[in-house]
């Protein structure tokens, strides 16, 4: 099969920019809140989520103004940052499956009209007008994925994949997705932007995790799909090109800080259904909790604005490009840690109640104690700690 032969999406009509409004987008939120259980419970995937969203226009949003839509998640201005960080945060709140599949469709975005050329931003801008949702896939699986030049005859110019992704999420909901791969003997990693709409490649069985049941995750097999030069984005490295690609983990943070919200609220529920709280104990745990996700909130939204700037401006110097990349490590280490208390302190809070499979407080625990899970968390703390001392070295101290 190759990456031509796939039927595109459906076409609905799109809502314009006005349409993206707070009362549009607030009874969309509560209702995917309203559904979450379900969700969770019945293993079905997102399809009924993802419509509603598309319906008030936030796929769309995310594209280039040139392209019908205003560049929500782009970075081009602080007012359409903050935008996506709110959406991202009540997302978050809402629900941490829908908020990780709508965080991959702007990050996917972002990376084609990065790195893509106007022809390929243009092809990728009418499949999300036509519909279509878009995703991030990045964890390999074994064996990892590859490209070489096809051997068919008859395709020319033509790469042809061996490998597959795991932990790739909204399988049978994401229309096409940025992949990382390795081309040939290259050592630097590419993207490409491939179709994952058969369902014959779709292996949902093997996600096997108690969290995020409701994402739809699970392995997709690239091997023997087919695609031309136009499905590769930028060359080789790009896709780690500072800030973006560290700088952009602000966008998983503001959901993880959502879901974080979340869980506090339903633990609070609870406390008041059970008239615990005028318990001083309990209004201690409760008042640590908020106070410490409002500073994570506040202080990652200074981060991502920062990032997106620095990565907007052409002329930024490499001290300034190197500085946000650090601080969104840093936030990004503080929302973990953050998140964690969060949760050590609903168990204090609620004892079995937390654990009990009728109580929101258990599937919310099990979806972000999941999600806040990273590739490589020590490594990207050590990557902070190794460009703090270079920089106090340079400047004579840390602050």
């Amino acid at each position: 099969m190759t990456a031509d032969m796939v039927t595109d999406p459906p076409s609905r009509a799109q809502p314009s920019r006005a349409q993206l409004s707070h009362a549009r987008l607030s009874h969309t939120l509560a209702a995917i809140e309203a559904g979450a259980a379900a969700a969770d419970r019945e293993g079905r995937d997102l399809g009924p989520e993802i419509d509603r969203l598309r319906e008030v226009g936030v796929f769309t949003a995310c594209l280039p103004p040139a392209e019908g839509g205003f560049g929500l998640g782009l970075g081009r201005d602080p007012q359409t940052t903050r935008m996506a960080f709110d959406l991202l945060l009540r997302l978050g709140r809402a629900s941490l499956p829908v908020a990780r599949l709508v965080e991959g469709h702007i990050d996917a975005v972002k990376l084609v009209t990065l790195h893509g050329s106007p022809a390929q931003i243009a092809e990728m801008a009418a499949g999300v007008r036509a519909g279509g949702l878009l995703g991030v896939w990045g964890a390999d699986d074994q064996p990892p994925l590859t490209a070489a030049p096809s051997t068919a005859a008859d395709a020319p110019h033509r790469l042809s994949f061996t490998g597959a992704k795991r932990f790739a999420s909204g399988l049978g909901l994401v229309t096409q997705t940025v992949v990382t791969f390795r081309l040939g003997q290259e050592t630097a990693t590419r993207l490409a932007l491939l179709p994952v709409m058969d369902r014959r490649r779709h292996r949902r069985q093997d996600w096997r995790a108690a969290g995020m049941r409701a994402t739809a995750s699970g392995r997709h097999d690239f091997t023997g799909l087919e695609a031309g030069p136009g499905a590769l984005l930028g060359g080789p490295g790009d896709y780690q090109r500072p800030p973006h690609f560290d700088g952009g983990i602000w966008r998983y943070c503001a959901a993880h800080l959502g879901g974080a919200q979340a869980l506090i609220e339903a633990w609070r529920r609870r406390l008041d259904a059970r008239r615990r709280l005028d318990d001083p104990f309990q209004l201690a745990r409760l008042a640590r909790a908020v106070g410490l996700v409002q500073a994570a909130v506040s202080r990652l939204e200074v981060v991502a604005l920062a990032v997106e700037a620095a990565g907007a401006d052409t002329s930024a110097s490499a001290a300034r490009i190197d500085a946000a990349v650090t601080d969104a490590l840093l936030a990004r280490q503080l929302v973990e840690e953050i998140c964690v208390e969060v949760l050590r302190l609903s168990e204090a809070a609620l004892g079995t109640d937390a654990h009990m499979t009728d109580q929101p407080v258990e599937r919310l625990r099990r979806d972000l104690s999941l999600f806040i899970r990273q590739a490589a968390p020590d490594a990207r703390l050590v990557a902070a700690g190794r460009a703090l001392a270079d920089c106090a070295a340079r400047e004579g101290g840390l602050w």
